[in-house]
């Protein structure tokens, strides 16, 4: 492990479409069955309904990073640098 290894990463994942695309497909995968084990069902339109019903940051950033699974094609910074991926 290195950190030029993090930043050979970073660099890809802003940087490679087809490379942040398929990382955020399989994490909204395991995302999902992970849900599903611990006893939930619900589509990403019902977690979408049920995250606007909520006040404003009252999901803070780690369970916001959790449900922020967007692919917009472009990088993003702050809390959804990535894709989604990390913060």
């Amino acid at each position: 492990m290195s950190v030029q290894s993090a930043k050979d990463f970073l660099e890809k994942i802003t940087s490679d479409d087809a490379f942040r695309h398929s990382l955020i497909s399989e994490l909204a995968k395991v995302r999902s069955e992970l849900v599903s084990q611990a006893g939930f069902e619900f589509n990403e339109k019902e977690l979408e309904e049920a995250k606007s019903s909520l006040p404003a940051g009252v999901l803070g950033q780690i369970p916001g990073w959790f449900c922020d699974m967007e692919e917009s094609g472009k990088p993003y910074k702050g809390r959804k640098c990535g894709g989604g991926l990390w913060h």
